[in-house]
C-alpha cells in the first residue's frame, strides 16, 4: 500500500483505486447487516471482476438441508435447485486448499471440464466458462466452511493473477466477518430456542427499547395484550387497565433500564384482572447492555409474563435437556403432557400404538416414574421449575 492516496500493485493492476479498495473491504462487513448478507459485496465484486455470476455459499447443501446461497447476477432458481439436489455431488470445483483463491483450471483438464455433466446440464446453459473461487474454513472449531465463487463467459477469458491478488486482498477481511456471522446465528438460534420454549411454556415475552417501545414480542405475549383484562398497547406503549399498575409497572421498568450498567435488576409485580379469577404475573429485568442491537436501537427490559389462566406445556428442547430424552421420546412425551391419550398421541405422530408403548416405556425409564398421570404431573413440575 503506497499511503492514503495510492493502491497496492495488485489493485492498480485491476484497476481499482484505494477508495475503491477500501469501499469493497467496507461491503464486507456491511454484509452482516443485509437483510440477504453479502449481496451488496457480490454485486460489487461482479462488476469488479467482470463476471456474470457471484456466489457465496454461507450453509453448504445436505440431505436434509438446501443451504444457504447468496447469488448476484442472473441466478434462475430452478437451476439452484437441481444444483442443490443432484449435481452438487459432482461438482469439481470444491473442497479447495483453505482459504486461497484458485482458478478452476488448475484443478480440471480443460477438455474434461468441457465434456463433464455439470458444465453441460448446470453451467454452460449460465454462460459459466471460467471461474475463480476460495473455501473460506472458520478457525473456530465448528469446522464451518464457505464458499465463494466468481465466474465469466467464455468470451471473456480467464481470470487474471492480479485479480487473483486482489480477490485474495478482501478474502482474510471476508473470513473474519463470515466469523462474526457465525457468532451471531448461533445467538440468533439460541434466541429462537428461548422464544419458542417460552411459548410452549405458555409464558409471554415483551422486550422494551430504552424508550419504553416495544423492541420485540412474542406470540404468548400478543394472546395476552389482545385479552386486554391486565395489559394493553395504548398509543404504541404498554399500559396497565389499572392506573395503580401501570405506575408501579413503569416504576419497575424505569429502574430496570436504569439497572442495565451495573449487576441488573429483577423484580416481578402481580397485575390486577379486572375482577376475573387469576392474576397475570410479570417479571421486569434489565438486559445488559451489549446483549442486543439492531439497526441503533438495543433491547434495554424484558418483560416475562406469566397468565395463570394458560396452561404451561414443555417443549421438546426442555425436556430431552433435562431428562435427556431422544427427539422421539420428547415429541411424545410433549402430547402426553397436553392430555391426549396415548392411541392419540400416537395418531398424531404417525407411529404405531406398539412404537408408542415402547417409548413410553423409554420414557418412564429416564424420568423414574411409572404411571402415565405421574408422566405429566412430573412435566407440568419441570415447566414451574423452570418458570
Amino acid at each position: 500500500m503506497d499511503g492514503a492516496g495510492g493502491a497496492c500493485a495488485p489493485c492498480l493492476a485491476a484497476g481499482t483505486s484505494y477508495a475503491e479498495l477500501q469501499g469493497l473491504i467496507g461491503l464486507v462487513y456491511d454484509g452482516l447487516l443485509e437483510d440477504k448478507p453479502w449481496s451488496g459485496l457480490l454485486d460489487a465484486l461482479r462488476r469488479q471482476f467482470g463476471a456474470n455470476y457471484a456466489s457465496l455459499t454461507i450453509r453448504l447443501p445436505s440431505a436434509e438441508d438446501r443451504g444457504l446461497v447468496v447469488f448476484a447476477g442472473e441466478a434462475r432458481p430452478h437451476i439452484h435447485a437441481l444444483y442443490s439436489s443432484s449435481l452438487y455431488a459432482v461438482d469439481p470445483f470444491v473442497n479447495l486448499p483453505h482459504d486461497t483463491v484458485v482458478m478452476l483450471e488448475e484443478l480440471i483438464d480443460e477438455r474434461e471440464w468441457l465434456g463433464s455433466v455439470i458444465y453441460r446440464d448446470f453451467l454452460e446453459p449460465l454462460q459459466v466458462r471460467y471461474m475463480m473461487g476460495a473455501d473460506i474454513r472458520s478457525d473456530d472449531g465448528r469446522e464451518r466452511e464457505f464458499r465463494l465463487r466468481l465466474s465469466r463467459p467464455p468470451e471473456s477469458g480467464p481470470f487474471s493473477e492480479t485479480e487473483r491478488a486482489l480477490c485474495g486482498l478482501l478474502l482474510a477481511h471476508l473470513k473474519r466477518a463470515l466469523r462474526l456471522y457465525a457468532h451471531l446465528d448461533r445467538v440468533e438460534s439460541a434466541c429462537r430456542l428461548y422464544v419458542g420454549t417460552l411459548e410452549r411454556m405458555g409464558i409471554g415475552s415483551i422486550l422494551l427499547d430504552e424508550q419504553g417501545g416495544i423492541f420485540r414480542i412474542n406470540r404468548i405475549a400478543e394472546d395476552i395484550l389482545a385479552e386486554r383484562d391486565s395489559l394493553q398497547l395504548h398509543n404504541g406503549m404498554l399500559e396497565a387497565i389499572s392506573p395503580r399498575d401501570d405506575r408501579r409497572l413503569w416504576r419497575l421498568i424505569k429502574q430496570a433500564a436504569a439497572g442495565r450498567n451495573g449487576t441488573g435488576l429483577v423484580e416481578a409485580i402481580a397485575l390486577d384482572r379486572a375482577g376475573q379469577r387469576g392474576s397475570l404475573s410479570v417479571l421486569v429485568r434489565s438486559i445488559p447492555l451489549t446483549a442486543s442491537a439492531e439497526a441503533g436501537r438495543a433491547a434495554a427490559v424484558e418483560l416475562i409474563l406469566r397468565d395463570s389462566n394458560r396452561p404451561a406445556q414443555p417443549s421438546e428442547p426442555l425436556l430431552r435437556q433435562l431428562y435427556q430424552l431422544t427427539p422421539a421420546e420428547a415429541a411424545l412425551a410433549v402430547l402426553l403432557g397436553e392430555g391426549l391419550t396415548l392411541e392419540e398421541t400416537a395418531s398424531r405422530l404417525g407411529i404405531s400404538r406398539n412404537t408408542a408403548r415402547s417409548h413410553l416405556r423409554a420414557v418412564f425409564a429416564k424420568t423414574g416414574v411409572k404411571r402415565q398421570t405421574a408422566l405429566v404431573q412430573l412435566l407440568l413440575c419441570s415447566v414451574v421449575a423452570m418458570d
